[in-house]
């Protein structure tokens, strides 16, 4: 980890000395961008020097325009697009990198230019949260699969966890890279229109409306031919990963509407390692067979409604299929099972303008899905604790659930100092299960020595089927104002009430707060404080439909008898059990505080240092309320165990970030990485889990599964050989906290979780990770020159706005926006291709080759806590060995 870090700081350091401007020149970078943020492409830029000819470029797909090398001094700028107000302004620039971002009016809507160099913070008034947005380069080089693109964004945010937004709406598979325009994440966001507290909000703007037809196809292959041998496997394992992707766009009717069309998926299959005992006691080492499948349709239309409404509709299809699945560690390949998907959502979003200042937004997505599991056996499961699983897995269920979203924002100025968002978020929805889980029943077993003698601990069984149906909402109401008392200080005032029908609590407001303050020598500081509430889980409810005790109910025999669980003269048979919910259930909820200090060392390197706390409250967990006391007795004798589902629990966390970023953006060259010290305590990881004992369910306070306490991210994005880019991204982090436990079920709670006297709940610690990705790729540009690219009518942002927290009120995000040289006009021509829409060769190809885990470390994984087993303190498997995958892109 230190190694890691110093290597890290040592790049940064280094760094400037990559970005020497030739003397006496400036390189000018200009975001256009609409009163929501979103980027304005093809809009036309003129710049006239006070001596020389006028240059005109067009600004790119997110609407950046790269000016080649001017002379230092005060320039014209003159920034035009159909429907909007013209920006006329002047700029002085100086040696070295100059970022302007220029906010145009729709359509007599005052513009408004924001003049912030390299040096200036980012300044989002949206909740005051910080906000990164990813370079072009930076998204080029993310992996192409939606699946291993959302896991990528989700290392990026540095463990605090992250929701996406696709164009605001919340939900749903990512799409692919080459549909995506931009990506930003927003931290500590206070804003009245977030929900979720402590994550890390990745929002996702996909491409905007096209003038004339372009399209991409790529596809991607990686092999066991070129992958490393896992550590746990004897032999190399097979694999194969084969992933496509092909989409169009184009007019239907020019400069009015247009549609799109994209198809990707993948066909793969792995194959994990198994280490167990067998049933003699000997060691016993596999692999498995794990194939699966995945098809995605995507379909859209953007339409023109006016000059300033903008209406876009989307279907999505989504179907997954995969067998063998829930094999490897201790399972056999008999416990396999079998699982299918499918989805269909559609979206339909309007926006634009209503008068002269207020933007309105409407979005309602409808959404279906279905999923089925089942047993490849449906032999009674054998569960030696820490040693083997065998027999059937136990699962039989087949569920659907259809809902609707529908949500409703308005943003308006009040003087110049007031912008305000007033907005409602509905969610509602069916839901219909059949579950028949563990019908076969399962043995457990203490130990490999107790299965070999036939002593087993206890017997399970679930008896009963019931398939449920019922109906859920959620409303949510905010209201937000962004005040702007200077041009050095800001402050933000909200307030959320959200209600859901499956909790009698409906009364649950929460206050926000929020401050930007540009203080003297070029610091940034931000800090709020907010209350955050969560849904109550459908899964949770539903369970305590299915499981009531009469028409399904949970058998626990101690002492059984094997393999017919009823001959023993010890036997004792308790009788059924039931799944309930606390009658005082509430919403759990979450203080959320934070502050950070944003500086911008010099033009090109960036610092942002931030301590965020989370304090939980009525988190939900699950306790057995008829445990047995010392003496054996139990509240309700003529019942079995009682799973109540509680808000009594309690969740901390605190998290300490450094974040640098250095960037170049006229030489495509990014550099940045961020280290984070932190803990996360709580009473349970799952609202499901019982405690050790539910007669002091306060004593399993203690670290998190999340509990590690360093983590380390960085990336290097930067100019190869022979026009070839390099990415390099490494992650590492201290080890996570694993339980310690007897094997045993001492209180006969019938839960074997019992843990030693004075040991804690996830008192142990496995090991640290520590993994390096790469990806090398060359771009081909050939062909004419094609035409230029842009949105419909008055609003070309096609539809992607604000969404749930962009930035507002003609102030838009500036730290870390732009795109590579190569758009009209910029450095290069048309000759740099982009996937997402950069350079203007008509055609283009890109090849590439990427590689997961490197340097093939060994990184260990599900670590033994038992006492009785031979693996405990060991791990049983290992993240994946070195993967490598080859791929190519085609774009006209």
């Amino acid at each position: 980890m230190t190694r890691f870090v110093l290597v890290l700081l040592g790049l940064l350091a280094a760094a400037p000395a990559l970005a020497q401007n030739a003397a006496n020149q400036a390189q000018l970078r200009l975001i256009v961008v609409d009163q929501t943020g979103a980027g304005i492409p093809s809009a036309t830029v003129v710049v006239t020097p006070a001596s020389g000819e006028p240059i005109t470029v067009m600004s790119d797909d997110r609407g950046v325009a790269t000016l080649p090398p001017l002379a230092t001094g005060a320039v014209k700028v003159h920034v035009e697009f159909p429907g909007f107000e013209v920006s006329e302004s002047t700029l002085t620039l100086r040696r070295g990198a100059v970022n302007q971002t220029i906010t145009l009016g729709i359509a007599g809507v005052q513009e408004e230019v924001v003049v912030n160099d390299t040096s200036g913070a980012l300044d989002d008034r949206s909740g005051n949260a910080q906000t990164t947005t990813l370079e072009q380069s930076e998204i080029d080089a993310l992996p192409d699969d939606p699946d291993e693109l959302a896991e990528v964004l989700q290392q990026m945010t540095g463990g605090s966890g992250a929701t996406f937004q696709v164009n605001g709406f919340r939900g749903g598979r990512l799409p692919s890279r080459d549909e995506i325009r931009q990506i930003r994440f927003r931290t500590n966001s206070f804003s009245a229109d977030n929900h979720d507290a402590g994550r890390t909000q990745i929002e996702i703007i996909t491409r905007p409306n096209v003038r004339e037809w372009s399209g991409n196809a790529n596809m991607g292959l990686r092999s066991d031919v070129l992958n490393a041998r896992n550590a746990f496997a004897e032999a190399e394992t097979p694999e194969q990963f084969r992933r496509f992707n092909m989409s169009f766009r184009g007019p239907i009717v020019a400069g009015k509407t247009s549609m799109r069309l994209g198809i990707d998926g993948n066909r793969q299959y792995d194959s994990p390692t198994i280490f167990a005992l067998n049933e003699d006691g000997t060691e016993y080492r596999d692999v498995v067979h794990r194939p699966s499948e995945s098809t995605n349709v995507t379909a859209g239309i953007e339409h023109a409604l006016t000059k300033n409404q903008t209406l876009r509709i989307e279907y999505r299809r989504n179907q997954n299929a995969a067998e063998n699945q829930g094999v490897g560690d201790f399972t056999y390949p008999e416990r396999a099972t079998e699982r299918n998907s499918h989805e269909h959502q559609v979206r339909f979003q309007i926006q634009g303008l209503i008068g002269k200042t207020t933007l309105h937004e409407i979005r309602v997505q409808v959404d279906r899905q279905a999923n089925e599991a089942t047993s490849v056996s449906s032999a009674t499961a054998i569960n030696v604790d820490s040693a083997f699983n065998k027999g059937g897995a136990g699962a039989n269920s087949r569920g659907s659930s259809h809902g609707i979203e529908v949500a409703d924002n308005i943003d308006f100025n009040i003087g110049r100092k007031h912008a305000m968002r007033v907005g409602a978020l509905f969610n509602g929805g069916g839901n219909r299960n059949f579950d028949a889980r563990n019908a076969n029943g399962t043995f457990t077993f203490a130990s490999i020595q107790a299965f070999q003698a036939g002593i087993p601990l206890q017997y399970t069984q679930r008896i009963g089927q019931v398939n449920t149906s019922f109906s859920t909402y959620e409303l949510g109401l905010y209201w937000q104002d962004d005040i702007r008392v200077s041009r050095n200080f800001t402050y933000s005032l909200g307030l959320r009430q959200e209600m859901q029908s499956l909790i009698d609590d409906k009364i649950n407001l929460m206050p926000r707060v929020g401050a930007t303050w540009n203080a003297p020598l070029k610091l940034t500081v931000r800090g709020g404080y907010g209350i955050f509430y969560d849904w109550y889980d459908t899964g949770l409810y539903d369970q305590t439909l299915r499981v009531n005790g009469v028409d399904q109910r949970d058998l626990l025999i101690f002492n059984p008898g094997y393999p017919n669980p009823f001959l023993n003269d010890d036997t004792i048979i308790l009788p059924g059990g039931r799944v309930q919910a606390s009658p005082d259930l509430q919403m759990p909820y979450v203080h959320q505080a934070s502050v950070g200090v944003e500086r911008a060392i010099t033009t090109n390197l960036q610092a942002q240092l931030s301590y965020q706390m989370l304090r939980g409250r009525h988190q939900m967990r699950a306790i057995n309320v008829n445990a047995p006391d010392e003496f054996g007795v139990r509240p309700e004798p003529t019942v079995g165990n009682v799973t109540q589902f509680e808000s009594t629990g309690r969740s901390m966390s605190d998290r300490l970030t450094v974040n640098l970023n250095y960037r170049v953006p006229q030489k495509r060259i990014f550099m940045g990485g961020n280290y984070t010290l932190g803990q996360v305590k709580n009473h349970a990881d799952s609202a499901t889990s019982l405690p050790a004992n539910s007669l002091d369910p306060d004593a399993e306070w203690g670290p998190s599964f999340q509990d590690v306490r360093h983590r380390a991210q960085a990336m290097i994005n930067v100019p190869f050989f022979v026009g070839a880019r390099i990415n390099v991204q490494g992650q590492a982090q201290s080890a996570s906290p694993y339980n310690i436990t007897t094997g045993t079920d001492n209180n006969l709670d019938g839960v074997v979780n019992d843990r030693p006297g004075n040991v804690g709940r996830n008192s142990a610690r496995g090991s640290a990770r520590f993994d390096v990705s790469a990806r090398l790729s060359r771009q081909f540009t050939f062909g004419p020159q094609r035409g230029q690219t842009g949105g419909n009518g008055g609003n070309p942002r096609g539809g992607n706005g604000r969404g749930g927290n962009g930035a507002q009120g003609g102030v838009a995000p500036q730290f870390g926006q732009g795109g590579p040289p190569g758009g009209a006009g910029g450095p290069g021509g048309g000759g740099n291709f982009n996937p997402n829409g950069g350079g203007n060769a008509r055609f283009g190809a890109e090849v590439w080759i990427s590689a997961n885990n490197v340097l093939n470390r060994v990184n260990y994984l599900n670590y033994v806590g038992n006492l009785r087993s031979q693996f405990f303190g060991q791990a049983t498997s290992a993240a994946a060995a070195r993967r490598i995958e080859v791929g190519m892109n085609f774009r006209f």
